[in-house]
Order: C-alpha cells, then sequence, then structure tokens
C-alpha cells in the first residue's frame, strides 16, 4: 500500500495538525499500515541506526531529521554535529545550526574529543536533586545532534576508533542532550554489529531502520533480515514507537 514518493510537506503538515512535533520529535515518513505520519522522539529514545544499501535512502533520512531539526527548533536549542566522509549532506544544514563537520578521519576524532568534554560538563553531579533530574535543570545548552553518513568509510578499531569518545556517554544522553544518528551501508551489517559504538547503541535499544539489503546479513535489529526494498522504504524497529514498515518523505534535490 506504500506508494514510492512521500511529499514530505504533506507528511509535516499532517503531523503538525496532529501535535506531534517538537524540538525533538521530527516527522520522517509515512506508516504501512495506517499511511499515518512517522515521528521519531528523539526524547524517549536518543539513538537511531540504518543499515541500506547504496542510493536506498540512508542520506535522506539524515536529511529528512535535519530538516525537523531546523523547523522545530531554534539554533540555541539544537545543534547538529556532522560527520559527512562523501560530503553528501554539504550544504544540507544552515550555518547557524552546524554545530561542527567532519569529513576526514582526524577531523572526526579531533570533532568527537572537543564533544566529549562538552559533555563531561553535562554530567549530573553528586548532590543532584530528584526535581533537577526530573527538569534536566543542571546544565544548560543545545540538543546535540550528532549525525554520521556512511558510517562504513570512518574505520577504526575498538582501542582508536574516531567515535570512541562518545562511548561512555551514550547510556546518559537523554539526560545530557545527546542524540546519535547513524547511516551506514548493509554490507558487513551482522560484523557492524559487534562493533565498539554500533553495538553499543544496540545494546542500549537504540531505534533501528533496516532498509535495502542482502539476507544473508543476517537478523540485524529485533531478528528482522534485511531483503530488497525500493528506495527510501525500510523497518522500523523501536521499543519506544510502533515498529512495521514506513516509506521516508522525499527530499527535494540539492
Amino acid at each position: 500500500m506504500l506508494p514510492h514518493d512521500v511529499d514530505r510537506d504533506a507528511v509535516v503538515r499532517a503531523a503538525r495538525e496532529a501535535g506531534q512535533l517538537s524540538k525533538s520529535r521530527f516527522a520522517i515518513g509515512i506508516n504501512e499500515d495506517e499511511l499515518a505520519p512517522v515521528v521519531v522522539d528523539f526524547d524517549a529514545q536518543p539513538h537511531l541506526v540504518a543499515f541500506a544499501d547504496s542510493e536506498s535512502g540512508k542520506t535522506g533520512l539524515l536529511r529528512n531529521i535535519a530538516a525537523g531539526v531546523m523547523e522545530n527548533a531554534t539554533p540555541t536549542e539544537a545543534k547538529i554535529i556532522l560527520v559527512d566522509f562523501r560530503r553528501s549532506m554539504l550544504g544540507v544544514i544552515d550555518e547557524a545550526y552546524l554545530g561542527g563537520y567532519a569529513t576526514a578521519p582526524q577531523s572526526c576524532a579531533d570533532l568527537m574529543t572537543a564533544l566529549a568534554g562538552a559533555l563531561k560538563d553535562r554530567l549530573p553531579p553528586n548532590d543532584i536533586t530528584q526535581q533537577q533530574l526530573k527538569e534536566r535543570s543542571w546544565w544548560s545548552g543545545p540538543e546535540l545532534f550528532v549525525m554520521i553518513d556512511d558510517y562504513d568509510l570512518i574505520g577504526g578499531g575498538s582501542l582508536n576508533h574516531p567515535l570512541g569518545p562518545l562511548v561512555e556517554y551514550l547510556p546518559q544522553a537523554r539526560d545530557i542532550g545527546l542524540r546519535v544518528i547513524i547511516t551506514r551501508r548493509s554490507g558487513g551489517a551482522g560484523r557492524a554489529l559487534m562493533d565498539p559504538i554500533i553495538g553499543r547503541l544496540r545494546d542500549l535499544s537504540c531505534n533501528g531502520l533496516v532498509m535495502s539489503g542482502s539476507k544473508e546479513e543476517g537478523g540485524l535489529f529485533g531478528g528482522y533480515k534485511a531483503s530488497p526494498m525500493p528506495p527510501g522504504r525500510g523497518m522500523l524497529v523501536s521499543r519506544s514507537m510502533k515498529s512495521g514498515v514506513i516509506q521516508l518523505s522525499r527530499m527535494p534535490d540539492l
């Protein structure tokens, strides 16, 4: 039942009229069951990992989320830290929202080290009250959306991974305003689940989107195996929102 071409303006308008959008909730497409907007809530689950073949919609997912950030939050409320080795997201994010941009392993490592230093200052102190924890009032600053396109190009082992500085902060992401969105090609996805970053995100029950790929990679999220799909289509696997097949909204050409 899903169309191959989903108009983003119509999806965003429907989600906004239903009161579903906020500075942490963004519409990315429609679901198969009801043809209703799919809204990802990064407060409920701060991390998302997507596997897909080339030209299957990985970058389109990031562009949908980036557009949602810029439409629903001010530059003081949200910043996007972008790792984009192929430069496929070049020019997508307004300068006011861009908190950092890495296009090579060394610049990525430097950017993540600086980010980890900022996150350390957001950790709750020992004498924090329950009210402060509830309101997240012991720190101030923007939500930090770390978007990584073509994660498989980064490389690095468990001891010298460019994203290594972030690992200790992933479990506390909801409290310290960290959101991590990773896209990776589906080839080798089974091995990637043992990766120090993706493996940790999976342990934290991150939202998963399995798009076009080979069943030979085995179960990726929730035991679901990839299969050939049209561009922009995938199986959303989540513990915080309704799982099922979705079609991403079409983003305009750059």
